[in-house]
């Protein structure tokens, strides 16, 4: 029983394995998105936004651009602009879109923790420029002259302080939430795509002034051109991490749910199939219920009647077998009555042979003398004799065969 539970529940972990795939591999890889704690990773921003309240949760599907709440894209710097282009189009009515751009690049080192990695160089701005082409005509800037620690600007609260080698992005419809300290560019800024925004334009409003642009329904798409105001290393910033809230639910704002990061453009996506489904509500019910049946089957099955009866042989072997047989098709014809003068012939025989009487001797003289041994239960030999011979019914014949064979047992032996 024990191997029978190790190995169904090792056959249940292969089927959840193989079907929810790259999900089970940890997010620790080291790579710039909400599930990795590495230097460039969002993992302290989502900690920090469950514990101040906010529901916080990772798609690994494309079900995840579906939902209501914020949705947060770390894309790598290679990610085709088509694909960012039809996860804005598609949430423009569903709810508000974040696009933090990637800034730095990383190298692995085996002495460094799990998930760790050592910061590099920025990307430059090539990338970023290529997977926005299709939302905007942008120019990106990476200053890396400036001095880190200055004040820059926001629309969402206090000022910030503005990251070492700032990421800046302007554009004929951008629009900027946190400027860059020495210039008009944008370090945080949303799409000019016709919605109102009034939570987000305080330091530039939308150009887009004719009412029949204007679409109150619209659903902001902000991008973050420097990461370093919500990645982990942005967030040992007590201010920083104060105004990454406040940035956040701003975005947020009129939209029912929570905080979604997305991995799928991070190489952590898993395809749909079968077992998927089967461990996916709301099919996980049917497949719990099946598990618990299979369970009671096998119990049922190690409980029900002991250990397997072999089957018997329908003549067996041996004496003891051959009087069974036969005295199963005696009574099976109904013909015992057959029997009863040969069994009281043949218990005369054996108590004359025993006390010598002669062979050539008489029925009644052998009578007589075997009455003369004794009674058992108060009737002698001849009485006994007669009683046997004249039964019919079964009973009586196995009665009278009984009493018969006792008498012998007791004066003969």
């Amino acid at each position: 029983m024990i191997m029978f539970a190790v190995s169904f529940a090792a056959f249940v972990a292969l089927l959840y394995g193989l079907g929810m795939g790259d999900p089970l591999a940890s997010g620790k890889n080291g790579e710039a998105h909400g599930a990795s704690n590495s230097i460039v990773g969002y993992k302290a921003l989502a900690s920090l936004l469950e514990k101040t309240g906010m529901p916080v949760q990772y798609s690994r599907t494309q079900a995840g651009m579906d939902d209501p709440g914020l949705l947060v894209l770390t894309p790598g710097p290679f990610t085709p602009a088509e694909e960012i282009s039809a996860v804005v189009q598609q949430r423009a009515y569903i709810g508000p879109t974040m696009i933090i751009l990637p800034k730095w690049q990383v190298a692995r080192n085996e002495t460094l923790q799990k998930g760790w990695m050592i910061r590099g160089d920025p990307w430059g701005a090539e990338p970023s420029v290529q997977m926005l082409k299709d939302l905007a005509e942008v120019s990106i800037t990476v200053d890396d002259k400036a001095r880190a620690g200055r004040a820059a600007a926001s629309a969402v609260g206090a000022a910030v302080k503005a990251p070492e080698m700032p990421v800046t992005i302007k554009g004929e419809a951008i629009r900027a939430i946190v400027r860059g300290p020495s210039s008009q560019d944008a370090l945080v800024a949303y799409i000019d795509d016709g919605g109102v925004y009034a939570q987000l334009d305080s330091l530039e409003e939308s150009q887009l002034t004719d009412e029949e642009e204007i679409d109150e329904s619209f659903y902001p798409v902000v991008i973050v051109a420097d990461a370093d105001l919500l990645n982990n290393a942005g967030m040992a910033d007590k201010a920083t991490a104060r105004h990454a809230l406040a940035l956040v639910a701003a975005v947020a704002t009129a939209s029912a749910g929570g905080v979604t990061f997305d991995l799928t453009f991070n190489g952590l996506g898993r395809a749909e199939n079968l077992l998927t489904l089967a461990f996916a509500p709301p099919f996980l019910s049917a497949t719990i219920c099946l598990i618990t049946a299979a369970l009671a089957a096998a119990w049922m099955a190690f409980n029900r009647f002991g250990p397997a009866v072999r089957d018997k042989r329908s003549i067996d072997f041996g004496k003891t077998a051959l009087v069974n047989n036969s005295a199963a098709f005696i009574s099976r014809m109904q013909r015992a009555y057959l029997v009863t003068d040969p069994y009281a012939e043949m218990i005369r025989s054996q108590s004359a042979e025993a006390i010598g009487i002669s062979p050539r001797a008489d029925q009644q003289e052998i009578h007589e003398k075997l009455d003369a041994l004794g009674e058992s239960d108060g009737r002698r030999f001849s009485a006994l004799y007669d009683q046997l011979v004249g039964a019919r019914r079964p009973q009586d014949i196995a009665d009278g065969a009984a009493a018969l064979h006792a008498w012998k047992k007791e004066f003969i032996g």
